[in-house]
């Protein structure tokens, strides 16, 4: 949802529900509420999105903390969004001490929260997420691309939350390349090769609460498989050639046991 003037708030959330609503249950998909960030959702319309999301039961997820000219929106009504919002005439949201502050105001704080990027945290920040119960979605190629500075992984693992990875969109990194973010992961704390793809896969699972379902190979799980050619060779070094492989060493996809990628001569 991307609506920041509180006057389009009704059909923003009109549009919402009837998307809600026209999703068949058979199709076997699961929708989630995203009112999209706090420069471009007013706060009246962050609260009722927020309503909807948990009165349906389904996930919310929220881009927080990306970059510090949203801080500087939300703490002191300054920078780039603050003047983008007065020369529309747009009513400012409340001050805060900071983007997770703001929402905490809001009530969004919550179990069924991913937050996504969560870059510009502090502990306050962090204590707040995690009495909260939320998950944390880090996008650290993205954040490095646009200069917003790297999410503190190692302070948000230490402080035991459930944490993933995503890469924001194909627009902001140009791939979507769970493993690329996976190194850059272990680039920012040194972790090893299993804890930087665990992140990538049951960190994952658990940040959607779907661990039970998807993010390891046992029986009764999802059959979500990534085929790799050339590993052969590499013995106990296995979970390092993985997470070094490029896309050329992909052979397959398949979700849920059906195929959805296959390369050439496979």
């Amino acid at each position: 949802m991307i609506a920041p003037d509180p006057a389009g708030a009704d059909v923003a959330l009109d549009a919402l529900t009837a998307f809600l609503d026209g999703v068949p249950s058979a199709t076997g998909l699961r929708c989630g509420v995203s009112p999209h960030a706090p420069y471009t959702v007013s706060p009246g319309l962050i609260q009722r999105a927020v309503a909807l999301a948990r009165d349906a039961g389904v996930p919310l997820a929220m881009h927080i903390a990306e970059s510090p000219a949203e801080s500087s929106f939300v703490t002191a009504h300054t920078g780039p969004f603050a003047e983008d919002w007065r020369a529309r005439g747009l009513p400012l949201p409340p001050q805060c001490r900071s983007p997770v502050a703001y929402l905490e105001t809001l009530g969004v704080l919550g179990s069924d929260l991913l937050a996504i990027h969560a870059a510009q945290v502090d502990r306050e920040d962090i204590a707040a997420l995690r009495r909260a119960g939320a998950a944390v979605a880090v996008c650290p190629r993205s954040n490095r691309r646009h200069g917003h500075g790297d999410p503190p992984l190692a302070a948000l693992l230490r402080a035991g939350l459930r944490v993933g990875l995503g890469s924001d969109s194909v627009a902001s990194v140009g791939t979507m390349d769970l493993l690329a973010e996976a190194r850059a992961a272990r680039e920012l704390t040194g972790m090893g090769p299993e804890a930087a793809l665990g992140l990538a896969t049951l960190g994952g699972a658990a940040v959607l609460h779907m661990e039970h379902e998807i993010g390891s190979l046992e029986a009764g799980k999802w059959a979500d498989l990534c085929v790799f050619r050339g590993l052969a060779e590499a013995g106990a070094e296995l979970a390092e050639a993985v997470l070094d492989a490029g896309p050329g060493a992909i052979a397959a996809t398949y979700v849920a046991g059906r195929p959805v990628y296959e390369a050439d001569g496979v």
